[in-house]
């Protein structure tokens, strides 16, 4: 059996019990917590049949490895993900544009930054490796702010075969980069059916990924300054790319 995942925090937990993309086991909360917020997750747990248990902090601390749970953490599955061709093929009764593809991004928190800025600005969904990229856990879920809970997330093996079998079904595939062939991202084709493909932190997107891009787009910056975090670059080509596809 799977070991259960730990969420916590108030909005992971809420996201979580709304949205029900995991199964939920257990949830255990501070004692003689007053919070507001907290009283409306207990509620949604007990419409839910979800067993409720009050610890101390001491215990939510231990239990979930950091002093930052607010209160409360739940005892979960796993998250369920999308295939990507089922995915895409729903897309024609969904609205078209744009999917996030992440090659090998291993933090977890520039993860969940960048999940929580895809959902808000309104991209499609993002596109994660099975292997070697961060996993799903209550740490993405919580830098996410609950989005991970929600977000379609579509799990992967191989991105290079995706990248060149999504193009076969007419997507534009964009890549960021500090490449001298680039250009700035504001004068970059858009469509209506688009992937940006955001690399690793420290060594960018790998040769065979590079090769399955049709287009090269940088964030023009000061000259002389360092590079953006990959999830801030992500926030800004984001912003673009939906409000152009």
């Amino acid at each position: 059996m799977a070991e259960s995942t730990i969420l916590y925090g108030i909005t992971p937990v809420q996201q979580c019990l709304l949205h029900q993309n995991r199964s939920c086991q257990e949830m255990l909360v501070k004692s003689q917590s007053k919070s507001p917020r907290i009283k409306e997750i207990l509620g949604l747990a007990s419409k839910k049949g979800i067993q409720i248990k009050e610890v101390n902090a001491q215990v939510l601390a231990n239990l979930t490895k950091t002093k930052l749970h607010q209160g409360v953490a739940l005892k979960c599955g796993e998250l369920n993900t999308w295939d990507l061709q089922t995915f895409v093929d729903q897309m024609p009764t969904r609205e078209r544009g744009l999917l996030i593809a992440l090659d090998q991004v291993e933090d977890p928190q520039n993860m969940g930054a960048i999940i929580r800025s895809a959902a808000f600005l309104g991209a499609s969904g993002l596109i994660t490796l099975k292997k070697h990229s961060a996993p799903l856990t209550a740490t993405v879920s919580k830098a996410s702010a609950g989005a991970l809970e929600y977000f379609p997330i579509i799990s992967i093996n191989n991105l290079s075969e995706s990248l060149q079998w999504m193009k076969k079904m007419g997507f534009l595939v964009i890549r960021s980069t500090l490449d001298d062939n680039s250009v700035d991202f504001t004068s970059a084709p858009t469509t209506d059916l688009m992937v940006l493909v955001m690399g690793n932190e420290g060594q960018g997107l790998r040769n065979l990924t590079q090769k399955r891009c049709d287009q090269l787009v940088h964030i023009p910056g000061k000259p002389h300054t360092e590079s953006l975090n990959v999830s801030a670059a992500a926030a800004i080509l984001i912003q673009h790319f939906v409000r152009n596809s």
